[in-house]
């Protein structure tokens, strides 16, 4: 079980490296989006200035995929792809305990998100 953990945790770890979000932010958005207060060990005007910022860089990111899909640079099918990707990573991380996540090859899944990122981009 440990491998199985460390190989979600490692996934989980890289695609975190790779997007515009902190560790800590995306804490505080799954505690949020849970229904969960601030952490005991964050001042209150630190959260909601991350809980701002947090929602700021979401809607952010929404209009910059309207932006790039209106102006072609990014494939309208884009939306669809990344929607099934985020399923299946969904997957993974919700498997620690069946045979998925101890078959999985956390190396052979970062390539194949980042062959799937790049072809979605017309860059």
């Amino acid at each position: 079980m440990t491998d199985e953990k460390s190989n979600s945790n490692n996934l989980y770890a890289y695609i975190v490296a790779n997007s515009l979000f902190t560790p800590r932010q995306l804490a505080i958005i799954s505690n949020k989006l849970q229904g969960g207060g601030r952490a005991q060990n964050i001042s209150s005007g630190a959260y909601y200035r991350q809980v701002k910022q947090c929602r700021d860089k979401v809607n952010a990111i929404l209009y910059s995929m309207i932006l790039l899909q209106s102006t072609g640079i990014v494939q309208l099918e884009t939306s669809s792809a990344l929607g099934r990707l985020a399923e299946q990573v969904g997957v993974i991380f919700a498997s620690e305990s069946s045979d998925v996540a101890s078959r999985l090859s956390v190396n052979d899944v970062m390539s194949v998100i980042d062959q799937l990122v790049k072809r979605m981009s017309k860059l």
